[in-house]
């Protein structure tokens, strides 16, 4: 233990040894609201008033002093968290500190002195005492993080929920699937793995699914992917027939036949999204002009099309001409 602390613990002694009986009992009191200290879970307060009898006498009026600055004393171990498979260790060391503080106040050792030893010699003990392994999110009961704790004087849990989030899992028609119920934390040699299906559903609801298989396999083999396989499957992880972890997998199946259907319209929405200049720049080379469209143009009666015009015009005319002189000399060459 510091010096510092110990000039604090031995300042406490000499503070509440000056005080009344009833401020005693009043800040004893307020000690015993906050939280336990870890000497409060071994102990009795038969033992620990026993204790203070050692050092003041049965019938002292400094017994109230006394466990007020116990508590205070052995405050600062609180916050002690260890494994639950080291409570027996904790519980021990403790059990240890009754009867050392026994032994000194038989031996009427100095008050002030004993305490600071004991919490001290606790303190070394609690650091060689093993942590818990720490939680692993986000679900799953995991027996192998229980730790005590002693601001409350019980063992804790990682409170986190059984069931596990959904997890989404997209495939097409033919493809394999591939399921996996392990997890990140320990858990026993001897578990065992229920699946469940669901079809069409994303969902949690459990009277939705039906049981696929049980055994000691932890994964899940779809191969190949049809579209019947669109739902969700469901995986409890087992030890001593609890469920330790349940995990979700929706398969969202895309048959090809869709696919096929889902990349026309793709290239249908391509085309009517694209820019209108370039829609019309695609017309215009395709699409021949007609003659009513050529006419309609503003150049048209100019340059060429002009020339064209003249000679048409002429040709057609001398024909007329042509017509009309062979008719008339067929005529004549019948007349009387």
């Amino acid at each position: 233990m510091t010096p510092g602390k110990n000039s604090f613990l031995r300042g406490l002694f000499l503070e509440t040894s000056v005080m009344s009986g009833g401020d005693v009992l009043f800040l004893w009191l307020v000690f015993s609201s906050r939280a336990t200290a870890c000497l409060n879970c071994f102990s009795t307060a038969a033992q620990r008033l026993r204790i203070c009898q050692y050092f003041w006498g049965y019938q002292s009026e400094k017994h109230q002093t006394c466990l007020g600055t116990l508590e205070s004393a052995f405050r600062p171990l609180s916050k002690t968290q260890v494994d639950v498979s080291e409570i027996e260790k904790l519980k021990d060391a403790f059990g240890r500190v009754v009867f050392y503080l026994e032994e000194k106040g038989m031996a009427k050792a100095p008050f002030q002195e004993a305490v600071p030893e004991a919490v001290n010699e606790v303190e070394k003990e609690i650091a060689q005492l093993k942590a818990a392994p720490p939680c692993i999110p986000p679900c799953g009961y995991q027996k192998e993080s229980h730790y005590y704790r002693c601001s409350s004087c019980s063992i804790m849990d990682c409170q986190l929920p059984i069931d596990c989030p959904i997890q989404d899992i997209h495939k097409l028609e033919g493809d394999a699937t591939f399921l996996n119920c392990e997890v990140a934390f320990q858990t026993s040699s001897d578990r065992t793995f229920r699946w469940k299906f669901v079809k069409d559903l994303r969902t949690e609801e459990l009277f939705l699914f039906h049981d696929l298989n049980f055994g000691v396999n932890p994964s899940l083999l779809i191969r190949p992917t049809l579209g019947s396989h669109h739902g969700t499957f469901a995986c409890e992880l087992e030890e001593e027939n609890d469920v330790v972890v349940r995990k979700y997998f929706y398969v969202n199946v895309t048959e090809k036949r869709l696919g096929n259907e889902k990349k026309l319209q793709e290239m249908f929405k391509a085309i009517l999204n694209s820019p209108p200049e370039s829609v019309q720049e695609a017309v215009v080379v395709n699409k021949l002009p007609s003659l009513q469209d050529l006419m309609s143009q503003p150049d048209y009666l100019r340059k060429r099309g002009v020339i064209v015009l003249i000679l048409g015009i002429t040709g057609i005319s001398l024909l007329v001409t042509l017509a009309v002189l062979s008719l008339y000399r067929w005529a004549t060459d019948f007349g009387p």
